[in-house]
């Protein structure tokens, strides 16, 4: 049986050469190895989360694929491979918000659309989601990364600040007020229908 890439790659790293030509081959081999993680699994993910923070199917095309770009171009900035869905996640979230912050208008996703993403909703609550939408579009873009990470995500507090590059305490602080502008309209939105 032949010898997988994984392997030639770790006897090439525990073979004791320490040229530049073996230390750049083991270089390009781990990013070649790391980016063919991003199969349609992981992309359609990544996307998915895009469209979330984006709000825009197109817009979330764009930063994906911009996200990879610059993934593949930043390689050396990956401390720890083990890490890489976490690295790109952060790559992918900054990207969707250099998006947010260039756009004069925040466009909404039909429901429509965005009922076709296929995504973990435990109650199977179509109605919960119809009342969450406008005041979804509520939130600030940062509330909004916030909560799409930790609840669509469902990435812990700390993985979100480690995406972010900010502290637990900014992401809380997000959370929080971000859930309770969507309790207030929600609120509203009960007592205008009364």
């Amino acid at each position: 049986m032949g010898e997988t890439a994984l392997s030639a790659l770790r006897r090439l790293r525990g073979s004791g050469d320490n040229s530049a030509t073996a230390t750049a081959d083991t270089w390009r081999s781990d990013r070649i190895e790391a980016f063919a993680l991003l199969d349609d699994a992981r992309l359609l993910q990544s996307y998915r989360l895009a469209t979330l923070i984006l709000r825009d199917r197109y817009e979330a095309e764009d930063a994906t694929q911009e996200a990879v770009e610059k993934a593949w171009q930043a390689w050396r900035t990956l401390r720890d491979r083990d890490r890489f869905d976490a690295w790109f996640d952060r790559i992918l979230v900054n990207a969707c918000r250099n998006r947010l912050r260039h756009r004069r208008v925040i466009r909404i996703v039909p429901l429509d659309d965005a009922g076709s993403l296929e995504s973990h909703d435990s109650h199977g609550s179509t109605v919960a989601r119809l009342s969450l939408e406008p005041a979804f579009s509520g939130l600030t873009r940062d509330q909004r990364v916030v909560v799409v990470l930790r609840f669509w995500r469902d990435l812990s507090i700390e993985e979100i600040s480690e995406r972010l590059a900010i502290p637990a305490g900014t992401v809380k602080s997000r959370l929080h007020y971000a859930l309770r502008a969507l309790q207030a309209a929600l609120e509203s939105t009960r007592e205008t229908n009364r």
